[in-house]
C-alpha cells in the first residue's frame, strides 16, 4: 500500500509512510538535531539516514530480545535525554515513562504493560535514583542502548522489514504513554496505529453546520515547515510534535541539544539560528515569551505558536498574539487533540470544536460547563478517545469551561470537576489527599489546594480560630503539618511558605450539608482574592541578603536561596546544572525574585538569564559584575554566561582540601584511642534481600566518604620531625582525590549472615532488644583500643531472620557522640537519595563540619583566650589530664587555689580528688572480675510519677524540671547506692563523711564555644562537667532524688563560654598527653560516668523505605558496653521509647544487682529487663 496515497488519509502507518519517503525523495530533511547551547550547531537527518537508523535500532533490539515463542510486541521502558534516540525507540513500541514519576507510580505502569525489558542510555555509567530502585524492585532486563552516532552510522543496514497493512496493524501498539496518575497511580494509554490515525484524519473534518465555518487546526501545518517542541517525549504532546505530525505533514523537527532544557534562552538562540516556522510551546513558556520582548522580536518571524499542555496567561500570552498568532490547543493522553478549530486571533484564547468531536458541555452551576464526548458515527476517524476507550460510548472528561459571553461556540478553560489543580507549565496537582491531611490539623478547619493557570501551586486555609491569622507559633506548626503532607504525597506539590494564605473571616468556606467544602463555589467566592495574592507574592519573597563581594559568597548566598526549593543544591559542586539537579520552572520565577530584591535590580534578571547561567559559579560571576557595575545584563542576549576560572579553582582548592591530611585540635585528645560503638536494630520487609540492603548501605556509606573525605581516612601518630611536635601528637590521614574514583567498595563495611546464630528479629523485638540477646563482639569483632593507624569507621551489617543489626564503630579521637550521629544520619539519608528519595540532600550538614581547624580558628577569633596565669585552675576539674602543677607522686592532692578571679566571675571550685589511673587503655581488673550488661526500664507512668516526685520535692527548690536531670540523678544515685552497700554490707568497706562519689558527664561545647561554629561540627567539642557528693550522703535514704538533681544543676549552672575558651588554653599547653586520667577507670570506687543519650530521636537516622522498614529507621539503638566490663564504670541512659519509657544499663557485679532489686527506690520506679 503507498502509505502516502492521500486516499488512504486517517489509515495510514507511520514507519511506511517514513519507508515511502526515504525511497521517493531520500534527502529530504526529516530531523535537525542542534548539538551546541547556543545553537550555531546542527546536522540535518535525511529521510534516508533517519529511515535506517530506525531499521539498525530495529535489528539491534531484535538481536537482543527475540523470542521464536511468541510475537506479541513487548513493550520497552525508557528514560533518556531528548534526542533522536527517542524516536527511533517508538518505532519499536517504547513505553516512555515520565521521570517526574515516583517509584510506585512507575512501576504500576510496568507491571500494568508486563513491561520486562528496560533500556538505558549506555554513556550514563549510573541509572537516574529512580531507576535505580525500580530495578531493585521489579526484575527486568536491562539493554545498554548505543550512542546516537553509533546509531546513525547506517551504510551497511539492512532494510528491516515491516509489511503489516492498516487493518492488520491497527490495533497494534504503536508506543506507550501513561496517565499522569492525577487519581491514582499514573495508568498506561496503549497509542495504537489507529488512535495515531485520527491525527491523520484531522485534515478530513469536513465543513459543517456549527463548525462556524473554522477550519481544522491542522490546516496551518504545511509541508515542509520546521517545527520545535518544548515538551518531553514522555508527555502525549512531546510525541505528536515530534514524532506524529513530521511524518504525517512532512515537516522537518528540530530537537534541541540534549542536555539543555526548553527555556526562554534557548527559544532565542534557535529562532535567530534554525529558522523555526512552528514552535509548540508549554504554557509557562508562552508567558515567559510574552515578558521577554527581545525574543519575541525574534519568534515574530515565524508562521505560529502551539500553546498545549495547560492554561496559559491570558494577559501575557496575549502580548505574544499580537506579535505572532497563538494557536491555542487542548486534548488527551487517551483521546489526542480532538476536534480543534481554528479561532480568529483576536479571540485566540477560546476553543472552538468541530461537531464531529462529539462533545457536549453541561451546565454544573451558573455559567460552568462540564465537558463530556459522546461517540458518534464518525468516532473512529474524529474521536479517538474511543480507541482507548472502546467499552464507552460516553465520557465525562471532567473538564470544567465557561462560554463566550458573545461567541456561544467559543469556550475557555476553567478547572477540573476532579479537583485536578493544573499549573501554567501543564504539570498537575491531585490536591485530595493533600488537603485531607492538611486538615487532621486540630487548628483547621479546611484547606484548598490553589494554583489553576499560575506557575506555583498554593495553599489557602480556613482556620477554626479565624483571628490567629498572625499567630506565628501558629503557623509554625501548620507548616510542620503541611511538610509532613507534602513528604506523604505521591506528588511533587511543592508547596511553599510564602504561598500560603488564610481565607478571610466574613469569607467561610462554602460547605454542603455533609460539610464538606465545595472546591468550585468556594474558588468562585476567593476568586478576586486568589488573583491579588499571587501578585502579592513578588513583593513577599523571603529576602536572602546577597554579599556580592565575591563569587564564593554569592554562591553562598545562592545556595540558602535555592536551598528550600532544591535541597540538592546544599552539597552540589559549583559547575552542577540546576536542571539536572531537578530544578524547573516554578522554582526559577523565585529565584530571580530573590535576586532581583536582594541587589534592587528590579527586573533586570529574568528566567532566561538563569537558564543561560544555570550553575551556581555562572550564576554567581554573573550576579558579581551586576552588583559592581562592570557590566550590564543586555535582554537582548545575556549569552552563554560568564566562565568563571576563579570560581572553578576554588571548587578544586576546596575539593583537594577535603582530602588534606590534618592534625588533631586539642579538643580531640578528650577522648583517647578507643571506639564507640553502636548498634542499631532495623526490621527488613518481606521483598528486602540480605544482598539488595546489603549493597544499598554500601552505596549510601560510598556517598558519605565521599562527601566527607574525613571518614575515609586513618588515625595515626605525626611524624616526631614535624614542626611543633609533642609526644603522643595525632594526624589525620586522608586518601587523596581519585583514590578510589568512588567506585570501590567501602572497605568500613563488611556482611555477615547471622541468621543460624541469632534470634529472629521479631524474637529480639519481642525481647525489648535486650542487650544479653546480642552479643557486641559477635556483631562487630573489633579491637576496641586499636593499634594506629586505626579506621575512622569500622562496621557490619549483620543479617537474622527480617532484620538488619547495623554495628558501627567510630573513632572517639576522631568524632564525638554528635558527630556519631551527624555521620550516621548522613549515611542514611546518602541511602535515601541514592534510592530516588530528591530531598535526602543532608542539606542540614555545614561543608565545615568536619575542619578540625574550626576551634582553633574560633578560639582566636571571639576574644575570650587568656594568658595561663588567668585561667581559673578549677577548669583542671573538666578535663581528663593531670593539671601541669600535680606532681605524678601525689596524685590525689588537688592543685593550689592560689588565684584571684576577675571581677564579676565566681572562682570554680577545686577539681574533686580521685586516685589516677594514668594508663590508656584501662588496666583490665586484676581480679578477672567482669561487669554484666543490666538493664532496668522505667515505664512512662513512673517516669511521671517520679517527674512528679522531684518537682514537688522542696530540695528541688523549685528549679528542676527537666526529665533528663531528673533521671540521671536518679540513675546516679540507684547505680551508686547499690555499690555502697556491696562495699560497706560485703566488704566491710568504711567511708569517711567526706570522701565523694563523682559523675563524670561529658558536656557538649557546641552551644557554648561559639555561634559561628557549625551545629553539625563533627570533631570532638566535649569537656567532662564533674558534679559530687559526699557518697554517704548521696547513698543516705534521707537524700532525695530532688536534692541530687538540684546539686547536678549547680555543677552544670558552671558551665559557660568562658570556661570551654579557658579548657582550649589549658590544653594547649599540655607538653603531652600521658597525664590522661578518669574517675570511672576501675571496677572498684564509687565513681562513674554517664552518657545520655534520652532526648536523642533514633527517627532522625532514617535509611527510608527502600533500605529497612519503619521508614528505614532503627527500632532500637544500643551503645556497646560490653568493652568496658572489665576496665571502667559506665552507665547508659538509652534514647527515650517510643512509649515514654526509658532505658538504663549499666554493668553490674553478681551482688550488686541484688542489692539494685532489693532497692525500695529502685523497686519503687524502675524493672529489671535484662541481666
Amino acid at each position: 500500500m503507498d502509505a502516502n496515497n492521500s486516499s488512504n488519509i486517517g489509515k495510514r502507518l507511520i514507519p511506511q509512510i517514513l519507508d515511502d519517503l526515504a525511497t521517493s525523495d531520500p534527502d529530504v530533511p526529516v530531523y535537525s538535531l542542534v548539538s551546541t547551547p547556543d545553537c550555531t550547531q546542527s546536522r540535518h537527518v535525511s529521510a534516508r539516514e533517519f529511515v535506517k537508523a530506525v531499521d539498525k535500532t530495529a535489528w539491534w533490539l531484535k538481536s537482543l530480545i527475540e523470542d521464536r515463542a511468541t510475537t506479541a510486541i513487548r513493550p520497552l521502558g525508557y528514560i533518556g535525554p531528548h534526542d533522536l534516540r527517542h524516536v527511533l525507540l517508538t518505532f519499536a513500541c517504547a513505553l516512555f515513562v515520565s521521570p517526574k514519576n515516583n517509584v510506585e507510580g512507575t512501576l504500576a505502569v510496568l507491571a500494568a504493560t508486563g513491561c520486562d525489558i528496560w533500556v538505558h542510555p549506555g554513556e550514563q555509567y549510573q541509572y537516574l535514583p529512580v531507576v535505580a530502585k525500580i530495578l531493585v524492585q521489579r526484575p527486568m532486563r536491562v539493554l545498554q542502548l548505543p550512542e546516537l552516532d553509533m546509531l546513525m552510522d547506517v551504510e551497511s543496514v539492512e532494510p528491516f522489514p515491516y509489511t503489516k497493512t492498516f487493518d492488520e496493524a491497527s490495533q497494534d501498539p504503536f508506543c506507550i504513554l501513561h496517565t499522569s496518575g492525577t487519581t491514582g497511580v499514573p495508568k498506561p494509554v496503549v497509542w495504537t496505529h489507529a488512535l495515531v490515525g485520527t491525527m491523520d484524519a484531522v485534515r478530513l473534518l469536513p465543513p459543517t453546520q456549527g463548525d462556524g465555518g473554522l477550519q481544522p487546526w491542522t490546516s496551518l501545518f504545511e509541508a515542509r515547515s520546521s517545527i520545535y517542541s518544548s515538551f518531553p517525549m514522555s508527555h502525549g504532546a512531546g510525541i505528536i510534535m515530534d514524532i506524529l505530525l513530521p511524518a504525517l505533514f512532512n515537516l522537518r523537527c528540530v530537537l534541541g541539544p540534549a542536555t539543555v532544557p526548553s527555556n526562554i534562552d534557548l527559544i532565542n538562540s534557535l529562532a535567530k539560528h534554525e529558522q523555526i516556522d512552528i514552535w509548540s510551546m508549554v504554557p509557562s513558556l508562552v508567558d515567559e515569551l510574552g515578558e521577554s520582548p527581545d525574543v519575541l522580536e525574534q519568534v515574530k518571524r515565524s508562521k505560529f505558536i502551539c500553546a498545549s499542555g495547560g492554561p496559559v496567561s491570558p494577559d501575557i500570552a496575549a502580548k505574544v498574539n499580537k506579535s505572532i498568532r497563538v494557536l491555542n490547543l487542548t486534548g488527551t493522553t487517551e483521546g489526542l487533540f480532538i476536534g480543534n478549530l481554528v479561532v480568529p486571533r483576536e479571540d485566540w484564547f477560546w476553543f472552538a470544536f468541530h461537531p464531529y468531536s462529539g462533545f457536549e458541555f453541561r451546565e454544573t452551576e451558573p455559567g460552568v460547563y462540564e465537558h463530556w464526548i459522546h461517540r458518534n458515527e464518525h468516532w473512529s476517524l474524529f474521536q479517538g478517545i474511543f480507541h482507548t476507550f472502546p467499552d464507552k460510548n460516553s465520557i465525562n472528561m471532567k473538564d470544567m469551561y465557561v462560554r463566550h459571553p458573545v461567541k456561544p461556540d467559543l469556550w475557555s478553560f476553567k478547572g477540573r470537576s476532579d479537583d485536578v489543580v493544573v499549573l501554567s507549565n501543564g504539570y498537575k496537582i491531585p490536591p485530595l489527599a493533600t488537603e485531607a491531611y492538611i486538615t487532621t490539623h486540630p487548628d483547621i478547619a479546611g484547606c484548598l489546594v490553589i494554583g489553576d493557570g499560575k506557575p506555583q501551586p498554593g495553599l489557602l486555609i480556613e482556620l477554626r480560630d479565624p483571628t490567629r491569622t498572625k499567630d506565628t507559633a501558629l503557623f509554625d506548626s501548620l507548616w510542620k503539618t503541611i511538610e509532613e503532607a507534602v513528604q506523604r504525597s505521591m506528588y511533587s506539590v511543592q508547596l511553599d511558605r510564602v504561598y500560603v494564605a488564610f481565607s478571610e473571616p466574613h469569607k467561610p468556606f462554602v460547605r454542603t450539608d455533609k460539610n464538606t467544602v465545595k472546591r468550585h463555589a468556594t474558588l468562585l467566592l476567593y476568586a478576586d482574592f486568589i488573583e491579588r495574592f499571587y501578585q502579592s507574592r513578588d513583593d513577599e519573597t523571603e529576602l536572602v541578603a546577597i554579599v556580592a563581594t565575591s563569587e564564593a559568597s554569592v554562591i553562598q548566598s545562592l545556595r540558602r536561596i535555592i536551598s528550600p526549593s532544591l535541597p540538592t543544591i546544599e552539597d552540589a559542586p559549583p559547575d552542577a546544572d540546576f536542571f539536572q539537579l531537578g530544578f524547573d520552572s516554578i522554582f526559577v520565577f523565585r529565584l530571580i525574585r530573590s535576586i532581583n530584591t536582594a541587589l534592587a535590580l528590579d527586573d533586570r534578571v529574568s528566567p532566561r538569564h538563569i537558564y543561560a547561567n544555570p550553575t551556581l559559579a555562572k550564576l554567581a560571576a554573573l550576579i558579581v559584575r551586576l552588583a559592581s557595575g562592570k557590566t550590564k545584563v543586555m535582554s537582548s542576549d545575556p549569552g552563554p554566561g560568564i566562565e568563571s576560572d576563579t570560581v572553578k579553582l576554588k571548587a578544586k582548592i576546596d575539593q583537594h582540601r577535603a582530602h588534606q591530611s590534618f592534625r588533631m585540635n586539642p579538643f580531640d585528645y578528650i577522648n583517647p584511642n578507643h571506639y564507640m560503638g553502636i548498634n542499631l536494630y532495623f526490621a527488613l520487609g518481606e521483598e528486602q534481600t540480605f544482598e539488595g540492603v546489603f549493597a544499598k548501605l554500601q552505596a549510601g556509606l560510598r556517598r558519605t566518604l565521599d562527601r566527607i573525605p574525613s571518614l575515609d581516612g586513618k588515625m595515626m601518630f605525626c611524624s616526631d620531625q614535624e614542626i611543633g611536635h609533642k609526644k603522643g601528637d595525632l594526624r589525620l590521614t586522608i586518601p587523596p582525590v581519585g583514590y578510589d574514583e568512588g567506585h570501590l567498595a567501602p572497605r568500613q563495611l563488611t556482611f555477615k549472615d547471622l541468621s543460624a546464630e541469632l534470634p529472629s528479629f521479631r524474637e529480639l523485638q519481642d525481647g525489648e532488644f535486650v542487650p544479653s540477646a546480642v552479643r557486641d563482639d559477635m556483631v562487630l569483632p573489633c579491637d576496641p583500643f586499636p593499634p594506629y593507624p586505626a579506621d575512622i569507621i569500622v562496621s557490619r551489617a549483620n543479617f537474622v531472620r527480617g532484620g538488619c543489626i547495623l554495628a558501627t564503630n567510630f573513632h572517639h579521637g576522631c568524632l564525638d557522640g554528635l558527630g556519631v550521629m551527624v555521620a550516621l544520619k548522613f549515611w542514611a539519608e546518602s541511602c535515601r537519595y541514592l534510592d530516588g528519595d530528591s530531598t535526602a540532600t543532608c542539606s542540614w550538614y555545614d561543608p565545615e563540619s568536619s575542619n578540625h581547624d574550626l576551634p582553633e580558628i574560633l578560639y582566636e577569633m571571639e576574644g575570650r583566650a587568656r594568658p595561663l596565669a588567668e585561667v581559673d585552675p578549677g577548669t583542671w576539674g573538666f578535663l581528663p589530664f593531670l593539671p601541669l602543677e600535680t606532681p605524678r607522686s601525689q596524685p590525689d592532692e588537688a592543685p593550689s587555689q592560689n588565684f584571684v578571679p576577675r571581677a564579676n566571675e565566681p572562682a570554680l571550685p577545686p577539681p574533686a580528688v580521685f586516685p589516677h589511673k594514668l594508663l590508656w587503655p584501662p588496666a583490665i581488673d586484676p581480679q578477672g572480675r567482669r561487669l554484666k550488661t543490666t538493664m532496668f526500664l522505667i515505664t512512662a507512668a513512673k517516669l511521671e510519677a517520679l517527674k512528679q516526685e522531684v518537682i514537688s520535692d522542696p530540695e528541688s527548690k523549685g528549679v528542676i524540671t527537666s526529665l533528663s536531670d531528673i533521671v540521671q540523678a536518679f540513675f546516679w544515685r540507684m547505680a551508686i547506692r547499690a555499690r555502697h552497700r556491696v562495699a560497706k554490707e560485703t566488704h566491710g568497706q568504711h567511708f569517711s563523711p567526706d570522701e565523694p562519689a563523682i559523675l563524670e558527664l561529658p558536656i557538649d561545647g557546641r552551644p557554648y564555644f561559639s555561634a559561628l561554629l557549625p551545629d553539625t561540627y563533627m570533631g570532638s567539642m566535649l569537656i567532662l562537667n564533674r558534679p559530687h557528693m559526699s557518697v554517704e550522703k548521696l547513698c543516705a535514704d534521707t537524700t532525695t532524688i530532688g536534692h541530687v538533681a538540684y546539686v547536678l544543676r549547680e555543677f552544670a549552672a558552671r558551665v559557660t563560654p568562658q570556661l570551654f575558651h579557658d579548657a582550649f588554653t589549658l590544653l594547649r599547653t599540655l607538653p603531652d598527653y600521658d597525664r590522661f586520667t578518669l574517675a570511672d577507670m576501675g571496677l572498684d570506687g564509687v565513681h562513674s560516668m554517664i552518657s545520655n543519650m534520652m532526648l536523642f530521636q533514633p527517627t532522625e537516622i532514617a535509611f527510608g523505605d527502600g533500605v529497612f522498614d519503619n521508614g528505614g529507621s532503627p527500632l532500637a539503638l544500643r551503645p556497646q558496653i560490653e568493652r568496658g566490663g572489665q576496665r571502667f564504670r559506665f552507665l547508659v541512659i538509652f534514647p527515650m521509647r517510643g512509649d515514654g519509657g526509658v532505658e538504663l544499663v549499666l554493668g553490674t557485679l553478681p551482688e550488686e544487682r541484688e542489692m539494685l532489686l532489693a532497692d525500695p527506690e529502685v523497686k519503687r520506679y524502675a524493672t529489671l529487663i535484662d541481666g
